[in-house]
């Protein structure tokens, strides 16, 4: 740490206007901290400091920076909570340069850092209505060019990899590919149509690495590729890609307790998703039951819910990822929402159907619904049960790189240390020890 010669009084006016004391604050930003993979331990007493002048290192004055923005709800950058020596953003610029910044940033080892240390911010959650005076896309030729197709195979390349290994696996490739190869193209002069298929392809690539990021739990840049993806889809004027990101962006709010986000997101795809094709409503339409049914509305919920079966009944089977929607995706959508309507028979009934629909393909989707199963079962008595389902997820969890599937394995192992001393729960415990004792990572 560096030291200021001048105490921050800046800091202690905003824990003031923020009605905080200086343990809250670092409550805060630990919290903040887990949003990101980056476990802290801050106390009153670092926080004592920061205010006496000693500026604290990397993330955590973007992290306070994100802590009082959302306590006082209007934005707080580190400069105006008193970090001098944290360097500002570039301001925002046209999608496809904003874009192709990152990309270069992120492929870069020297500057992918400070990217990872980014905090999930609130207040970039806040979308605009999908524009009605962008113009449709240019319906393509019978044969797309070289470049679209490669782009296309990329796409579902990464989508598969995701599905089969796993989100912490191959996002290095990804991010490398965008600035390498997917970059050029967007900034290259070409036709109109060209130029629109180019961005609606790079959307839907950014949406993949932010899929991946989000699975590692890098949140805040997760987040800036979703939003990227929905601005370069609405340079395409393509009202797909843009309703695939928005509700990707509500499922990231309401999975890091920010409903009141994740619902504005959820009915702000919704809106746009009329006259989109069966499968991409219902992907938006059970995103939307979900949070719907978070925030109590269950009229409004099972509303969403019907619709989105009826459209997903109306869906292709098979196709690209981003035309379809499994049914064993949407099953397991409608169990999340039957759950938090406390409808617990129901939400078993739909795991259970989504576990026997998860092609053998889909092994982070196989491993994550039987985790879940094993949750359920174990919250409605069935102990036994839920050790066979944990045993599935176990055997799709070794050969999965995944933040999510790793959070799976400690909330599965903080279930069963109560029933320790039980056959089932004391066998998949000692499968599951890790080979070291675990110790926190120091602040």
């Amino acid at each position: 740490m560096t030291t200021r010669r001048h105490p921050n009084d800046r800091l202690r006016a905003l824990l003031r206007e923020a009605d905080w004391t200086q343990e809250a604050l670092a409550r805060a930003v630990n919290a903040l901290g887990a949003e990101i993979g980056c476990p802290l331990r801050y106390d009153r007493t670092a926080v004592a400091h920061w205010l006496s002048g000693t500026q604290p290192r990397n993330p955590a004055p973007q992290l306070a920076a994100e802590a009082l923005s959302r306590r006082t709800g209007r934005p707080v950058t580190p400069q105006a909570a008193g970090f001098t020596a944290v360097s500002q953003e570039p301001p925002a610029l046209d999608p496809v340069t904003g874009f192709a910044d990152l990309c270069r940033d992120d492929a870069d080892s020297d500057r992918r850092g400070p990217l990872r240390q980014r905090p999930y911010r609130v207040a970039e959650s806040v979308v605009a209505e999908f524009p009605v005076t962008v113009p449709a896309p240019a319906r393509p030729s019978g044969t797309h060019a070289e470049q679209t197709t490669a782009l296309r195979d990329a796409a579902a390349f990464f989508a598969g990899s995701i599905d089969s290994h796993g989100g912490l696996h191959a996002r290095s490739a990804l991010a490398c590919y965008l600035a390498d190869d997917v970059t050029p193209m967007l900034t290259a002069p070409r036709p109109e149509r060209a130029r629109a298929e180019i961005l609606t392809a790079a959307s839907r690539l950014a949406f993949l690495l932010a899929r991946m990021y989000e699975d590692g739990r890098l949140h805040g840049l997760a987040q800036r590729y979703y939003s990227f993806a929905y601005r370069l889809a609405v340079e395409s004027g393509d009202r797909v890609s843009w309703c695939l990101a928005v509700r990707a962006m509500s499922a990231q709010a309401d999975r890091l307790g920010h409903l009141p986000s994740a619902l504005h997101l959820a009915e702000a795809a919704g809106r746009a998703a009329h006259g989109v094709p069966p499968a991409q409503q219902a992907y938006v339409r059970s995103q939307l039951a979900v949070v719907l049914a978070r925030s109590g509305d269950r009229r409004a919920a099972f509303g969403a819910l019907s619709a989105a079966e009826r459209a997903a009944a109306r869906s292709p089977r098979g196709g690209s990822p981003f035309d379809s929607y499994p049914s064993a995706a949407l099953a397991f959508q409608t169990s999340v929402a039957l759950e938090a309507m406390d409808d617990l028979p129901g939400a078993l009934a739909a795991l259970r159907r989504s576990a026997t629909e998860r092609p053998a393909s889909d092994v982070r989707g196989r491993a994550l619904t039987q985790a879940r199963f094993g949750q359920l079962l174990l919250r409605t008595g069935h102990l036994e049960e839920a050790c066979v389902a944990w045993r599935s997820f176990l055997a799709g969890q070794e050969r999965l790189r995944s933040g999510d599937a790793e959070r799976a394995l400690r909330d599965m192992r903080s279930a069963l240390r109560p029933f320790r001393n039980r056959r089932g729960a004391a066998e998949l415990l000692a499968r599951s020890a890790p080979r070291r004792e675990e110790r926190p990572v120091p602040s």
